[in-house]
């Protein structure tokens, strides 16, 4: 009857745990962007706010510059963002900043998303179909995680910045710096 290597089945488990690492590390570092990144043009849309005004993406913000922000009133991560947006729409709404906010609430929160955008001071305009990760928007733009933020040059609809960029501190330097380059143009 044969035995076993002990040498041989701790390089053989080894090996094993080193290909598992090369794999699942692989696979973390292909995990999926979102659908759209900066110096690439915003998909355009017509949608209908929740104050029941349409608007035409990117066509109504000629000569301003538009953060789409992707959210939900579920969410922390979206809540710990939320003085960040705050801070950038009253600092810079007077100079072209506009913010349309994109809701990923479930259905019925009509009603929640509304008393929870006037008690956070949001005077956007906000979208929401209560479709949650099936919101039309959100499928357009390829959205798999909030808070998403895209802001976009809206005279011609190219993404001037996204993710890290767009989210914390990073937020007013591009809106800052893309307005600067709207007042050069």
């Amino acid at each position: 009857m044969k035995t076993s290597n002990p040498k041989c089945h701790i390089v053989l488990v080894c090996a094993w745990a080193v290909l598992n690492c090369l794999f699942f590390s692989r696979g973390m570092a292909q995990a999926p962007k979102a659908a759209y990144a900066t110096g690439q043009k915003a998909p355009k849309f017509e949608v209908k706010t929740t104050d029941g005004k349409t608007v035409k993406f990117p066509g109504d913000f000629k000569g301003k510059v538009v953060l789409l922000d992707f959210w939900a009133t579920w969410c922390g991560p979206c809540k710990a963002e939320l003085p960040n947006v705050t801070a950038a729409y009253q600092q810079y709404h007077s100079q072209g900043l506009e913010i349309l906010g994109i809701s990923l609430d479930r259905a019925q929160a009509n009603a929640k998303l509304a008393a929870f955008t006037k008690e956070n001071k949001m005077p956007w305009p906000q979208v929401y179909d209560g479709k949650y990760w099936k919101a039309a928007l959100a499928v357009q733009y390829g959205v798999q995680s909030i808070p998403q933020a895209l802001l976009v040059d809206g005279d011609n609809g190219i993404i001037l910045a996204e993710g890290d960029d767009a989210r914390g501190i990073r937020l007013a330097q591009a809106i800052k710096k893309a307005l600067a380059a709207k007042k050069k143009s």
